[in-house]
C-alpha cells in the first residue's frame, strides 16, 4: 500500500498524467480520505467562496487555507463541490455555460424557455396525487442527504471526536 505522496509522483512520472487526474483517481476509485485536488477549479472556486476571498486562491495556498480539514480532505472537497453547485442557480449557470460555447441570444432564450418548460412538467408531476401506499412508502423510504451549505461550516470541528 503506497503512501499518497509516493502514488502522486509516480504516477504524475507518467507521460499525460497531471496532478488532477491523479488526485481525481485517488479520491474516487482509491478512496484515499486525505487527498486535496489543489488544481480542480470546483475546490478552489469553494474555498473562495467559503473564506470570502476576493481571487480565486492559487493552487500553492490551498494546503494552508486547508490544513484544518486535515485527514478528511477528500471529504472536505465534496463539500466544496456541493457548496460551489448550490451557490449557482440554474439560470447563472445555464447563462455562463451559453456564453462560454458561443451560442447566440435567441439560443440562449430557447435554452432557457426549454429549462422553463421542464421545470413546470416536473412540477406539475409531483403535484399529482399518488396512491395512498405509495405515499407511504415514499415518505418511509426518503433519504438523508447531508447539508453541504451548513455542514461545511464544521468541517473537521466534528471528526476530532471520531478517534
Amino acid at each position: 500500500n503506497m503512501d499518497d505522496k509516493s502514488l502522486f509522483t509516480m504516477l504524475t512520472m507518467v507521460n499525460g498524467i497531471g496532478s488532477w487526474s491523479v488526485h481525481m483517481f485517488m479520491i474516487f476509485s482509491l478512496h484515499r480520505p486525505d487527498v486535496l485536488p489543489v488544481n480542480d477549479l470546483g475546490v478552489r472556486k469553494g474555498v473562495q467562496l467559503l473564506y470570502g476571498l476576493e481571487e480565486l486562491p492559487r493552487p500553492s495556498q490551498m494546503d494552508q487555507l486547508c490544513e484544518k480539514w486535515r485527514p478528511y480532505r477528500s471529504v472536505a472537497s465534496w463539500y466544496l463541490w456541493r457548496f460551489v453547485e448550490a451557490k449557482g442557480t440554474p439560470s447563472t449557470l445555464a447563462a455562463v455555460t451559453a456564453s462560454s460555447v458561443g451560442m447566440s441570444l435567441q439560443q440562449q432564450q430557447q435554452m432557457q424557455e426549454s429549462q422553463q418548460q421542464q421545470q413546470q412538467q416536473q412540477e406539475q408531476m409531483q403535484a399529482l396525487p399518488l396512491p395512498q401506499h405509495h405515499q407511504q412508502q415514499q415518505t418511509q423510504h426518503q433519504p438523508q442527504f447531508l447539508d453541504p451549505i451548513n455542514g461545511i461550516m464544521n468541517l473537521g470541528s466534528n471528526f476530532s471526536q471520531l478517534s
